[in-house]
C-alpha cells in the first residue's frame, strides 16, 4: 500500500506550520506566478526568482526568522529570499538543476503545484462555477459515436465524477457558512452577519453554482436524455463488443473480459450518479434552507430588544452567555426532591363524574377595545416573518410597479428593517413571487447603510 510520504518530503507541511508560515505562503506564490507561464513551465532562473523575492521584503515589514542556522544571517532583503529558497528546498517544496554556463534553476515539483493551487483558491475564496456540467455530459453521450466512442465515455465519465465532487463540496460550502453563524454572539457581528449574508453568500453560492444548478443546468432538463443515451449503448451487443476491444488497445488490457468490465463499470458509474443526483441536490436544498433558517434567526435575536417574554428570554440568554462566572443560584432556586416510598406518587382513583355544561355570562366591557388589540398584535407577532407573510408584504409594498427599489422602501421601525432583510433572504425560496439583484451602490434609508438592491415582481 503506498503511503503520503513515500511520494512527498517528510516535512513538507512544516513550512505551513512554521511561525513564519505567512511570510513563507507568501513567498510560495511569487515564485509560483513568476514561473507559472508556458515558456517557464515552472521552472525558472534562480536569479530572477530571488528578485522577485528581493523586491518583496523590500516592501514588506516581515518578522525575524525563528528558523535560521547558527552560520546564516538575514540582515538584508537578499539574504532573506535566500533562506527561503533553503528552507523550501530542504523541506521538498522545490529543486534545484545546474544548467551550465554558471546558471541554476528552481523547479517546482508537481505535487507542489497541486498544493499551491489549492491553496490559491482558497486564499481567494475561489468557489466552483456551475456553467453547464450537465449540459456537457449530455452533449458528449448525444454525439456518440463508435469512431470516438472510448474517448466520448471517458470524457462523459471524468465530467460526471466532477459534478459529483463539486456538489459535495458545495454543501459543505453552505455548512462552513452555517458554522461560522452559529458561532456569533455578539450584537456587534450584526454587520459582519449580513456583509457575510447579503454579499459573500449570494456571489460565492447562488450566483456561481446554486443559481445556475437550479436553472439553464438543471438535471430534470437532461438527465432523462443522459440516462438513454447510457442505456441505448449498454443495450446494443455489438457496439459493446468494439468498444472492448478499443480498451484493449488504448489502455492497453490483455485481458476481454476485464475490458469489458472496465466500460459497464464507467456506464455504470454514470447512470447510478445521476439516478442518485436528484437526492444530493435536495440535500443542499435543504440544508440551504437550514442556513437561510438560522441566519434569519440569528437576526431577529439581535434585533429583539422587545419587553415582551421573547425579548426578556433573548436578553437573559445574552447575560448567561457573555458571563461564564455568573452565580446561577441568585436566578434560579432548585431544590432536589425524593420519592418517600413506592406510593407517594400514586393517585386514587375517582369515580367519573359526568360533567354539567352551565352557561357564562360575559361582560364585554370587562376588556377594553384597546387591550384586546394589544393581545392580537402579541399573538400576531410571530407569524409576521414567515415566507407567506414576507412574499405578501412584497406584493403590497410594489402594488401596481413591476420592481422596486431598496433604498425607496420606507424604514421608520426596527421591524420594517428586519422585514427588509427577510425579503432578501427568502428571495430564492421556492414559491417566492419575487426576486432580487444587487445593485453597487450604498444607500442610506433612514438609519441604516446598506449595499442597495432592487425587488423584481415575477
Amino acid at each position: 500500500m503506498a503511503h503520503l510520504f513515500d511520494r512527498m518530503h517528510d516535512n513538507f507541511f512544516s513550512v505551513l506550520s512554521s511561525p513564519n508560515r505567512n511570510t513563507y505562503v507568501d513567498c510560495i506564490f511569487i515564485i509560483y506566478n513568476a514561473i507559472d507561464t508556458i515558456e517557464d513551465a515552472f521552472q525558472g532562473d534562480r536569479e530572477f526568482i530571488v528578485s522577485k523575492l528581493v523586491d518583496y521584503f523590500d516592501d514588506q515589514q516581515t518578522d525575524e526568522f525563528l528558523d535560521m542556522d547558527e552560520d546564516e544571517q538575514s540582515n538584508t532583503s537578499r539574504q532573506k529570499a535566500i533562506h527561503v529558497i533553503n528552507v523550501l528546498k530542504k523541506n521538498g517544496w522545490l529543486g534545484e538543476e545546474e544548467l551550465g554556463n554558471y546558471k541554476t534553476s528552481l523547479n517546482l515539483f508537481d505535487y507542489s503545484i497541486q498544493i499551491i493551487d489549492i491553496l490559491s483558491r482558497i486564499k481567494n475564496n475561489q468557489q466552483n462555477e456551475y456553467t453547464g456540467e450537465i449540459y456537457t455530459v449530455y452533449s458528449l453521450l448525444s454525439s456518440f459515436t463508435i469512431e470516438e466512442g472510448i474517448g466520448v465515455l471517458e470524457q462523459a465519465y471524468l465530467k460526471t465524477n466532477d459534478i459529483i465532487r463539486k456538489l459535495k463540496a458545495l454543501k459543505a460550502n453552505i455548512y462552513r457558512y452555517y458554522y461560522d453563524i452559529t458561532k456569533k454572539h455578539s450584537k456587534n457581528d450584526l454587520p459582519q452577519l449580513l456583509e457575510k449574508l447579503l454579499v459573500e453568500y449570494k456571489q460565492n453560492f447562488f450566483d456561481s453554482a446554486y443559481y445556475n444548478l437550479k436553472t439553464t443546468d438543471s438535471l430534470s432538463r437532461y438527465k432523462r436524455g443522459i440516462l438513454e443515451s447510457i442505456s441505448n449503448i449498454q443495450n446494443d451487443a455489438d457496439l459493446m463488443d468494439e468498444l472492448a476491444k478499443v480498451v484493449i488497445k488504448v489502455k492497453r488490457i490483455e485481458d476481454y473480459n476485464e475490458a469489458f468490465l472496465y466500460v459497464e463499470d464507467r456506464m455504470r458509474f454514470i447512470t447510478d450518479s445521476f439516478s442518485a443526483l436528484e437526492y444530493l441536490i435536495l440535500a443542499i436544498d435543504r440544508k440551504n434552507e437550514q442556513y437561510i433558517s438560522a441566519a434569519a434567526s440569528k437576526i431577529l435575536f439581535f434585533t429583539n430588544q422587545s419587553d415582551d417574554i421573547e425579548g426578556i428570554f433573548n436578553r437573559l440568554f445574552r447575560i448567561l452567555l457573555n458571563h461564564s462566572d455568573l452565580d446561577y443560584n441568585q436566578l434560579f432556586h432548585i431544590t432536589q426532591m425524593k420519592n418517600l416510598d413506592t406510593d407517594s406518587l400514586y393517585n386514587q382513583r375517582r369515580q367519573r363524574v359526568l360533567p354539567e355544561p352551565e352557561e357564562i355570562n360575559f361582560d364585554d366591557s370587562f376588556i377594553s377595545d384597546a387591550y384586546r388589540k394589544e393581545k392580537i398584535k402579541a399573538l400576531l407577532k410571530n407569524n409576521i416573518y414567515g415566507k407567506k407573510e414576507i412574499d405578501l408584504y412584497v406584493k403590497s409594498t410594489l402594488g401596481q410597479q413591476k420592481e422596486i427599489e431598496a433604498k425607496d422602501i420606507l424604514l421608520e421601525t426596527q421591524e420594517d428593517y428586519v422585514k427588509l432583510i427577510l425579503i432578501f433572504l427568502y428571495s430564492k425560496s421556492v414559491g417566492m413571487h419575487y426576486e432580487v439583484k444587487l445593485t453597487k451602490d450604498k444607500c442610506k434609508n433612514n438609519f441604516v447603510t446598506f449595499q442597495n438592491f432592487i425587488i423584481r415582481s415575477i
